[in-house]
């Protein structure tokens, strides 16, 4: 399976702060869940995190085929077995 994986998407809140120097910006909030993109064809027991936003964050090089997936944490995506985490790494 090819992924993306987007993780946490921000959003501007619609307040601006300002930096030390004085410059303005868009306070940036953390949307709810983990997020990851992927192409057909999709494991069948992927199927309940399937989303369809109305303007998605980020696809894949602007195909309109691309699948987005929401989970409730990295954990629950880990859970799925399509991504491993080395503990060890030795540099």
């Amino acid at each position: 399976m090819i992924y993306d994986i987007i993780g946490t998407i921000y959003k501007p809140s619609g307040v601006f702060l300002t930096d030390g120097d004085g410059i303005e910006y868009n306070e940036m909030v953390a949307s709810e869940g983990y997020h990851i993109n992927t192409l057909a064809p999709l494991d069948e027991k992927l199927n309940e995190f399937i989303v369809v936003p109305t303007t998605p964050s980020r696809v894949f090089a602007g195909r309109d085929d691309t699948i987005c997936l929401k989970f409730n944490s990295r954990d629950e995506w880990l859970a799925q077995g399509y991504e491993t985490i080395e503990e060890d790494i030795t540099l």
